[in-house]
């Protein structure tokens, strides 16, 4: 009586073992979904960061023909201070049985346009770093330096004094009166204009 009921039982977990694995219709996919699941991964992985944003989700198909997203994120420490790092996260979701493609760092050690022959400032986290780094900004550069708690603020410009496409970087700090504006262009990698506020 034993070995009936426990062969009976193996049966019913062997059904529903194959019910689940190959009967059960996949999850449906959506991009709300994918969104949601990719963000909870950030906070998990990045919990420290203080920008974690989707900058581009698209609509993928496998080889087998089964439908997935790919998704794009930032991901920024120390966004307002004098050395941002930035890197770009990207993931598939569902979650492919390959490795995970590494992050590409943007801005990493203080450093803009890591691996990159022709400059083009196009985030405010190389701004920022550009702001205090580039020739023409060495009072700029002390004031950082004398400063521990410098900040700075990155905003895109449309156009700057005929030059299209211009990033104004403010830096200030709560213990000293005197700021600083940086103008730098976007495409021609340099300063624009440096003012003491």
């Amino acid at each position: 009586m034993k070995t009936a009921a426990l062969i009976i039982l193996l049966a019913v977990v062997a059904v529903a073992a194959v019910y689940f694995a190959f009967l059960m219709p996949p999850p449906v996919l959506s991009e709300e979904g994918a969104k949601s699941f990719f963000l909870e991964d950030l906070k998990e992985k990045y919990p420290a960061a203080d920008v974690r944003e989707i900058m581009e989700i698209l609509p993928a198909t496998a080889s087998d023909g089964s439908p997935y997203y790919q998704l794009k994120a930032r991901v920024t420490n120390g966004m307002n201070t004098p050395c941002p790092e930035r890197m770009h996260v990207f993931y598939d979701y569902p979650p492919k049985n390959f490795v995970a493609q590494q992050p590409e760092y943007i801005t990493r050690g203080c450093k803009v346009c890591i691996d990159s022959p022709h400059c083009i400032l196009a985030f405010p986290e190389e701004a920022i770093i550009a702001s205090h780094t580039y020739n023409g900004t060495d009072e700029v550069a002390a004031f950082v330096k004398g400063n521990s708690d410098a900040r700075a603020e990155a905003l895109f410009l449309d156009a700057y004094d005929g030059t299209v496409g211009a990033w104004k970087v403010t830096w200030s700090s709560a213990t000293n009166p005197v700021s600083y504006e940086v103008v730098l262009s976007k495409a021609q990698n340099s300063v624009l204009s440096v003012k003491r506020v």
